[in-house]
């Protein structure tokens, strides 16, 4: 074999990137007699030309060009470099540069130097290097360790810092342990993923890159660092390892595999078991790198940020929701040139999410870009939304009608504001009740899928539904009869829902300490394999992923398979809050192409509700069994509770309680059954016995006369004396000690529904109440009654003992019909601007005592 075949080898190893060239060592080595003969010089020119073109094309552009000669203005790459080889300086012959000396590094292996950064060619060398490997590679995470220069090193690399691609700079032995404890946990998540058969190609490079070990790193650590060498190059992760010095009476140091070493000496340097001293590059020109590291890091802002615009699709309402809802949210690290875009879904593998994160983590920002992008891809028959916020908190009132904006999300159906633990129980009743609806239908159908029924139903609207419950904890809380009854909706949600379409979103600041859910946790929970974890998730992800951990606002962490390592991705989601402008525009638009006019039903817990705003009220024509109207009921409609009246026994009205709104629900059950009689047809009585509440009764009676109706006013002492020809409503205002005379009241109470009267009278206390009626031989001679703020105990003694659950609230009413069977929880009919004007011991819900 000829030494230009020997060469030829050389050359191509060279082109492999193998860096050292073996071959050419070998060559120089045998064969040096045979090069100091005739025209050795020409033979050294022809072998450095043909090593200077191999490395050319083994590292091209900024892996191997002369820093010094690229323009400040030339672009970083956006695609990842096909070569695995990057300049480290230049070899020379005979003290002139000969040909680049490359090592291999990314998809290779690492680069192990026995010098650190206090020599400055090492520090050159390592910010020339640092340079070419950012600007060539777009994919990157860095990690920077300098125990010499305490970080002086990397100081040119700010930028980077600041952008997130590298992290901040380890000097000391504690930080390096951080550092090497997040490549293992990386290191084990993307073997993980490799396991289970899925590609890390578009996983980013990370390069660790140590410009000098700290003085009190040990034996450990350095075993640490050789473990990582050994097993870093198959999950993407490589060294740059500097300062790896055997010293005097120290353990041996473990070998570094997959390295190459280089060698600084006094006065040469040495790479590999290339035969010729190699010069160490310089550190770069500042201009250029400002200009590198500017660039790369406005590039990964720019990839790594995702606009509210960029959720919305180019054509609103084009996507079908037959087998499942899905919507981007975000972006992570791999940016867009790496299709880094973050997708979620509602379909069979991620039926259910959960989210979890600190108050001010960005649950409401996170939950507003997932609607938002849900509802511009799917139009209201396609998709069903039902919104629960159970904190002080205005997170979905954007989705309503408002004085300002009459504009809603066509999709919404019920949004409830600062809710009731009952209104989020009823609305997972609904749901459960759409479940069963929809189970029949596909029974009849003979469909197993929803996707299925749709195409044998097409004329069915049967679009996905998607409940959201933020701060979700709080309809569990305590361990009572609602939660009883929450958790048993929630769980036939989550194991059914997946089949019928209907899906949950349940966020909360932690999913621990729920003690309603100890027993059906695993059984619940477990059908949430989506987990977002934002800023201070606890217990969302399973115990030791901690990826949450150093996320930061703006920041999520989403896992497909119910928290388990291995399936994080870190991305980062626009800010919602920041773009009102155009979610309003985007509101307006969705909203003219509305098919209805039917608004969402709005629950806001503390609103007052007035009778005149009841579409029922307005609804009211003469009738044979006329209802009083009394609130509307905390349920997914809002729907009108009232009171009906017949000739049966018993037929009468009792609200009890000191708050003055017991007037005006009285004065609301006068007037709404006046507009169910024909003028003249009944009597109205309107006694005024209780002190503040005359105002009140004279509007009863001016309203029931300008209805046409016959009114009466009864001063006390006549009250249950007087003469009635016709059917008659006793309307009176604070019934207590019946008048002197419960004997009379007894009896209208037990024989006036048989003649047409009827007593409909508010009882300041519930113990005087039960004394007037006579005890309780006397409960069924007044089968309504209205509980305001009476104790549960109170309550109970009246009806018999079965609402000893009551718990009086603010602005809640207890409605009771003995007769049939019923207990629904309204918020009371009021005048307007009653509830300001009220002191606080008078608002329903603050309990008086007896």
């Amino acid at each position: 074999m000829t030494w230009r075949t020997e060469l030829e080898r050389a050359a191509a190893r060279l082109r492999e990137a193998a860096g050292a060239a073996d071959e050419v060592e070998q060559l120089l080595r045998d064969d040096a007699s045979r090069l100091a003969a005739t025209g050795v010089e020409q033979r050294r020119s022809e072998l450095a030309e043909r090593l200077r073109a191999a490395a050319a094309q083994a590292a091209t552009g900024w892996l191997g060009e002369d820093l010094a000669a690229i323009a400040p203005g030339t672009p970083v790459w956006t695609d990842a470099p096909s070569t695995e080889a990057v300049r480290i300086g230049t070899a020379e012959i005979d003290d002139a540069p000969a040909f680049p000396a490359l090592a291999g590094l990314l998809g290779k292996g690492h680069l192990v130097c026995d010098g650190d950064a206090a020599d400055p060619r090492v520090a050159g060398m390592l910010q020339s290097l640092l340079l070419r490997i950012t600007a060539a590679n777009p994919n990157l995470e860095l990690s920077l360790v300098d125990g010499v220069t305490l970080g002086q090193v990397f100081a040119p690399a700010t930028a980077l810092v600041d952008a997130g691609i590298a992290g901040p700079v380890a000097t000391d032995h504690l930080a390096l342990g951080r550092v090497l404890t997040a490549a293992e946990k990386r290191l084990t998540e993307l073997r993980d993923i490799a396991a289970r058969g899925q590609s890390i190609a578009d996983q980013p490079f990370h390069l660790i890159v140590i410009a000098g070990l700290p003085p009190e790193v040990g034996t450990s650590m350095r075993e640490r660092l050789a473990a990582l060498a050994h097993a870093g190059p198959s999950a993407r992760c490589h060294l740059v390892l500097c300062g790896w010095k055997q010293l005097p009476h120290r353990e041996s140091l473990p070998a570094i595999e997959h390295a190459t070493y280089l060698h600084c000496k006094e006065g040469e340097v040495r790479l590999g078991s290339l035969p010729l001293p190699v010069r160490l590059d310089a550190a770069p020109p500042p201009s250029l790198v400002r200009a590198v590291y500017g660039s790369r890091a406005q590039q990964r802002k720019e990839a790594g940020e995702l606009s509210v615009a960029d959720l919305v699709p180019e054509v609103l309402w084009s996507a079908s929701s037959r087998n499942g809802l899905s919507t981007v949210i975000g972006r992570d690290q791999a940016g867009r040139s790496q299709g880094g875009d973050v997708e979620v879904a509602f379909d069979d593998a991620t039926p259910h999410w959960l989210i979890g994160g600190r108050t001010g983590g960005g649950k409401t920002v996170f939950l507003l870009d997932v609607l938002y992008g849900l509802a511009t891809r799917y139009s209201p028959s396609e998709l069903e939304l039902y919104l629960l916020d159970f904190k002080e908190g205005v997170s979905f009132t954007e989705f309503t009608p408002s004085p300002l904006d009459p504009s809603w999300i066509p999709h919404v159906k019920a949004v409830g504001v600062e809710s009731d633990r009952e209104y989020g129980v009823a609305v997972l009743g609904a749901l459960r009740a759409e479940l069963s609806r929809r189970a029949g239908l596909m029974k009849r159908a003979g469909a197993t899928r929803l996707a299925r029924l749709r195409e044998l139903r097409p004329e069915t609207p049967l679009p996905r539904i998607v409940a959201v419950v933020d701060e979700f904890h709080v309809l569990f809380a305590g361990n009572d009869r609602l939660a009883g009854e929450a958790v048993a909706h929630l769980e036939e949600l989550a194991r059914k829902g997946r089949s019928y379409g209907v899906h949950l979103v349940l966020a909360s600041q932690t999913i621990s300490g729920i003690e309603a859910l100890y027993s059906k946790k695993d059984s619940i929970f477990g059908q949430f394999p989506l987990r977002v974890a934002l800023p201070g998730a606890k217990h969302l992800l399973d115990e030791g992923n901690d990826a949450a951990d150093g996320i930061s606002v703006g920041q999520a962490v989403i896992n497909d398979a119910g928290g388990i390592k291995g399936r994080n991705r870190t991305c980062r989601f626009p800010d919602a809050s920041s773009a009102e402008d155009l979610l309003t525009g985007l509101r307006r638009q969705l909203w003219e192409r509305r098919d209805s006019d039917v608004e969402p039903v709005v629950f806001r817990g503390f609103d007052e509700q007035h009778l005149e705003d009841d579409p029922r009220f307005a609804d009211l024509a003469p009738t044979h069994a006329p209802v009083a109207l009394l609130g509307r009921a905390v349920d997914v409609h809002m729907s009108s509770v009232g009171y009906q009246f017949d000739r049966s026994p018993g037929r009468h009205l009792a609200v009890l309680g000191t708050s003055a709104v017991a007037a005006d629900m009285l004065a609301a059950a006068a007037v709404s059954l006046g507009r169910q009689h024909e003028p003249g047809s009944v009597a109205f009585e309107v006694a005024a016995t209780a002190v503040g509440v005359e105002d009140t009764a004279r509007q009863v009676v001016s309203e029931l006369e300008a209805g046409g109706h016959e009114c009466r006013r009864l001063a006390p002492g006549s009250i249950l004396n007087a003469k009635r020809a016709k059917p008659t409503y006793l309307v009176w205002f604070g019934a207590d000690g019946a008048d002197g005379q419960p004997s009379a009241l007894r009896n209208l109470l037990l024989h006036g529904p048989a003649d047409g009267v009827h007593l409909v009278g508010w009882w300041r206390g519930a113990r005087r109440f039960l004394d007037d009626i006579g005890g309780s031989a006397g409960r069924e001679h007044c089968a309504g009654v209205v509980a305001l703020n009476i104790a549960g105990n109170d309550l109970a003694a009246i009806t018999g003992g079965y609402e000893r659950a009551w718990e009086a609230r603010t602005n809640r009413c207890l409605v009771i019909d003995r007769h049939a069977g019923t207990q629904t929880l309204a918020v009371p009919y009021v005048r307007p601007g009653r509830l300001d004007g009220l002191p606080v011991q008078d608002i329903p819900g603050k309990v008086e005592s007896r």
